[in-house]
């Protein structure tokens, strides 16, 4: 399994885009309910679990700390996706109502192309978002501006 120390992220796909969560300082990912999926809840938070309060979510933008195990629970909320780092060499499927677990180690700074290569729909083609490989210092300050949940 992932070192101890491996940041936990959520990554849900859908069509067409990548929902990101980070615990916040708790380090808790908070509980979810499907029937709470709304435009402004795309994951259904749930707001009356302290560990969401200070989550963070964001579409198609994964920031990572550099040379430190990202540990990724892997999501589909419709269909079938597949999260695919190709510099990382980085695949797995994300299938609806599973939860599948990965981990890797980013070992350079910059940004990559996070892609979906699963033909899950007529927007397949736009689905893409962003990883932002960061030194300790600059994630850590990112995490910091990035808004909670609440």
């Amino acid at each position: 399994g992932p070192p101890a120390d491996a940041l936990p992220v959520e990554i849900t796909g859908e069509q067409f885009a990548w929902n990101v969560r980070y615990p916040g300082p708790d380090g808790v990912l908070g509980r979810t309910d499907p029937h709470l999926i709304s435009l402004t809840n795309p994951l259904g938070s749930q707001q009356d679990d302290p560990a969401a309060r200070d989550d963070v979510v964001l579409v198609n933008e994964l920031f990572l700390p550099v040379n430190r195990p990202a540990r990724i629970r892997l999501r589909s909320k419709d269909t079938l996706h597949s999260f695919f780092l190709p510099n990382l060499r980085v695949k797995q499927d994300a299938v609806p109502g599973m939860t599948i677990e990965l981990w890797f180690v980013p070992t350079e700074t910059g940004s990559y192309e996070i892609a979906c290569t699963e033909l899950c729909g007529f927007g397949h083609y736009q689905m893409r978002g962003l990883l932002q490989v960061l030194s300790e210092p600059e994630f850590e300050s990112r995490m910091r501006e990035l808004p909670t949940f609440r």
